[in-house]
């Protein structure tokens, strides 16, 4: 036992070997060769032998407990669920028994099954947080939403750990009304603050609980009614307005978390920004911008972090110009410019490009207004000294990717604050979590090199390295400007696995380098010919290696296409003035609607990679499967939150998960099902 719990796994095979020579029906030693087994990625051998365990003492409750928890991680649930039933018969307070039994349910969608499990579990063992947890999911699934979120809750108090956030974050994102209370609106704002899940995902909550708040509601409501920009400062934010948006945690949360993706929200937080502007235009209304200071903090970091998305007047960028004029002055004398006076320029444009803005670091300033500095000016100049140390791989090759590296010099995408935790994993052991089931080499998967292909902004480059902490990462893409904000949140984070490097995808294939698995979202269908990439990637994916790819949908992108092609007909350019023109018009045409409730076209950035990209193509799932054929990669599965696999097993019931045929005809009945990307994974068998 004891080189078994220092993995020592070598050294107590053979222990427990010799104890069968010695007795060749040893119970404990079968069931332990058998949890060696398992660990060895071999889990029909482990089935085996804690079975032949079970015949030689079959009134023992934790064999059939083993043997369920083996049966289920090969896929056979029915068969897990009898041994799971099997030993609570013969202990029947055994929680654990009773956990797993509730998940082995739940996965094959037996959810009110699963909910009795799950509570005769707790019934047993009251703080066991994850039966808690996965008690709140079943009932999820079921629509019990309020009992869901009281669930989650418990499971909360009981354990506030990583997990329990995330799914509560993502049963706050599905459910259908969450109440209109502060309740609610503090618990999505600690979700937003504490990065339960990518704060963005929690918008559309967050801005339907700030559009429901009795007072915020009101002046979104006057802000609409009266137009953009026709309310005065003192009228639009009045003092209870002021306290509403600044001393409740969701607005701040969402504002410096995540976009306002929302027509009326931005509607108000224009015409805030212009009111605000008006206010500190001359002759001013001082007494206001000292007590309007952190609303306007907060909004100049709102507008920052959607590139200056906002639309505005030709009178209104004169005022503006004006106040930029008399910033520089203050700036340039003894007397610092007011704290009011760079928050509402801040708004408008990014405070790091005045001269001398370095030097504004050093002064005394409100907290408030520190962050915006620090947002707008120190963490700018940390990204331009990042970006210009990254190496350079590869050349640039073809017109196609030096005009995409233009796009994303001019445009980083996206701009983003925190990430959610992630618990330390094994590749096999996530790639195991992700494919219950599946057709898996036997054994450990590799997973010590790792590769980045067109990696952006950092998200995902980070997420990695703070999963498999264990792993070497090398993260490229074509844009230094990317590469630098990427570096500057991978230190944030302080992951120092992670190294960053110019490089164009299809140039990859002379890198001398392999890797064990390489993740490639949203970047192949921006290349001149995405199977360039493919073959590309292919080649450093050593034999046996995975491969994490994302592709857009020609079936869930249809309205993205032909708005594509009406912003080509009408010739609006790719740089800001264009861009803000389009959303504009698509604001103004019913037509478009479908397109004003994406989150991405509430970003200047985020909308110029949606709907203004250089290059673009989309795919469907069977000529996935033709491309795979081509660079000899298998296909594992697509990565789809447990509701769609449900449906897709209740529509196709006697289709594998792998069937990309089936998937096509059910994404056909369900367009909408990869309105984001195709999220897969394909492997490189060994030779």
């Amino acid at each position: 036992m004891q080189h078994h719990d220092a993995g020592r796994l070598d050294a107590a095979e053979a222990s427990y070997r010799e104890v069968l020579v010695a007795d060749p029906g040893h119970p404990d030693a079968l069931a332990l060769l058998g949890d060696v087994a398992n660990q060895r990625g071999r889990p029909d051998q482990a089935v085996a032998l804690l079975r032949e365990a079970i015949q030689r003492r079959p009134s023992m409750a934790q064999l059939q407990h083993k043997l369920g928890i083996v049966l289920a991680q090969c896929g056979d649930l029915d068969a897990a669920c009898t041994a799971y039933r099997a030993a609570l018969r013969l202990k029947p307070d055994l929680p654990e028994a009773a956990f797993q039994l509730g998940n082995a349910l739940a996965f094959q969608g037996r959810t009110a099954e699963a909910i009795a499990a799950y509570r005769r579990a707790l019934a047993t063992q009251p703080r066991h947080a994850p039966a808690q947890c996965n008690l709140a999911l079943a009932l999820q699934a079921e629509g019990r939403w309020e009992e869901a979120l009281a669930a989650y809750r418990a499971a909360l108090a009981l354990e506030d750990m990583p997990e329990i956030r995330a799914h509560l974050a993502r049963a706050l994102m599905a459910t259908p009304r969450l109440p209109p209370d502060a309740a609610a609106r503090v618990l999505v704002a600690r979700a937003i603050a504490e990065a339960w899940v990518r704060p963005a995902d929690l918008s559309r909550v967050a801005i339907a609980l700030v559009r429901a708040h009795p007072v915020i509601g009101r002046a979104i409501d006057a802000a609409c009614e009266a137009g953009p920009r026709q309310l005065g400062a003192r009228e639009l934010l009045g003092a209870a307005t002021l306290a509403a948006c600044c001393d409740e945690p969701l607005l701040p949360a969402l504002l410096v978390h995540a976009h306002g993706s929302d027509r009326a929200l931005e509607t108000f937080l224009a015409t805030a920004r212009h009111a605000l502007l008006q206010a500190a235009t001359p002759p001013g209304d001082e007494a206001f911008l000292e007590t309007a200071l952190p609303f306007a903090c907060l909004l100049a970091r709102q507008c920052f972090l959607g590139d200056y998305v906002f639309s505005t007047t030709r009178a209104e960028q004169a005022l503006v110009d004006a106040l930029e004029l008399r910033v520089r002055d203050a700036n340039g004398r003894a007397d610092a410019p007011s704290a009011a006076s760079l928050a509402v320029l801040g708004c408008y444009r990014p405070l790091g490009n005045l001269p001398g803005s370095a030097q504004m670091l050093e002064a005394a300033w409100p907290e408030a207004l520190r962050a915006v500095l620090a947002q707008q000016v120190a963490e700018p100049a940390e990204e331009a000294t990042l970006r210009d140390a990254a190496p350079v791989l590869t050349p640039i090759a073809g017109d196609v990717s030096v005009r995409v590296r233009q796009q994303y010099e001019e445009s980083p995408y996206p701009r983003w604050t925190r990430l959610p935790a992630a618990a330390p994993l094994r590749l096999d052991t996530y790639l195991r979590m992700l494919f219950p089931g599946a057709d898996l080499p036997v054994g450990p998967i590799p997973g010590d090199d790792i590769l980045v292909a067109g990696c952006g902004t950092g998200q995902e480059s980070v997420d990695l390295a703070r999963q498999f902490r264990a792993s070497r990462i090398l993260a490229v893409d074509l844009s230094r400007a990317s590469l630098g904000y990427a570096a500057r949140k991978t230190r944030e984070a302080g992951c120092t696995n992670v190294e960053y490097a110019q490089a164009d995808i299809t140039q990859l294939g002379s890198l001398e380098r392999s890797f064990d698995m390489v993740s490639c979202v949203g970047v192949l269908h921006h290349l001149s010919d995405p199977l360039d990439g493919w073959r590309a990637l292919a080649k450093r994916l050593r034999p046996g290696g995975f491969m994490q790819a994302g592709l857009y949908s020609e079936v869930a992108r249809r309205d993205i296409t032909a708005a594509r092609a009406m912003i080509a007909e009408r010739g609006y350019d790719a740089d800001p003035p264009g861009i803000r023109r389009c959303r504009e018009a698509i604001f103004a045409d019913p037509a478009w609607k479908a397109l004003t409730t994406l989150r991405d076209f509430y970003g200047l950035n985020e909308c110029r990679d949606l709907l203004f990209h250089v290059q673009e193509h989309c795919t469907t799932l069977p000529a996935l499967a033709r491309t795979l054929d081509l660079v000899g990669l298998r296909f594992v599965g697509l990565a789809v939150d447990p509701a769609t696999a449900h449906r897709f097993k209740a529509r196709h019931p006697g289709a594998a998960p792998q069937d990309l045929v089936a998937w096509d005809r059910f994404e056909r009945d369900h367009p909408e099902t990869f309105a984001g990307m195709y999220i897969f994974w394909v492997h490189k068998p060994r030779e």
